[in-house]
């Protein structure tokens, strides 16, 4: 079991790091003092991710719009408020079916922003492909469902 840690404090809403994936505007509110981090997605990604797993925990929230969860082998749509509770090593994706959705996501573990960075510089340098995506999201820690490491494709 992961031990939570953090440091108490208080983020204003006007503090944090923007990042960009295709289709995502992801603003990292929290990355420091301790193991939790909470990121804000910003999302008309109608494809979403393959459905995969991580290290760390997560749980996404809807705030706007509406977003397509999937978890236990099967899709779920949900407006706001809808959550999607994911214990580390959980296989999910999330996709946006239609518009823009803004997602609230906490996560409690290995740190997330590192692979947001690093995927973002990639995307913005105009060469990202599959072998360099998957090779990021290998060294920290992704695998595709069924648990094959996304370094094998």
């Amino acid at each position: 079991m992961t031990d939570v840690q953090m440091t108490a404090g208080v983020t204003t809403g006007d503090q944090f790091e923007t990042v960009h994936y295709p289709g995502d505007e992801i603003r990292l509110r929290v990355t420091s003092g301790g193991n939790v981090q909470v990121i804000e997605y910003i999302s008309t990604d109608r494809e979403g991710p393959p459905p995969h797993s991580h290290l760390w925990h997560e749980v996404e929230v809807v705030i706007e719009g509406e977003a397509e969860f999937y978890v236990n082998g099967q899709w779920t749509r949900g407006g706001p408020g809808t959550v999607q509770m994911l214990p580390a090593g959980a296989s999910h994706s999330v996709r946006v079916p239609e518009g823009t959705a803004r997602l609230l996501y906490i996560t409690i573990g290995p740190p997330y922003d590192g692979m947001a960075r690093e995927l973002s510089a990639l995307y913005a340098s105009g060469n990202a492909d599959l072998p360099k995506i998957i090779e990021i999201a290998s060294r920290h820690g992704l695998r595709l469902e069924g648990g094959t490491s996304t370094s094998e494709g």
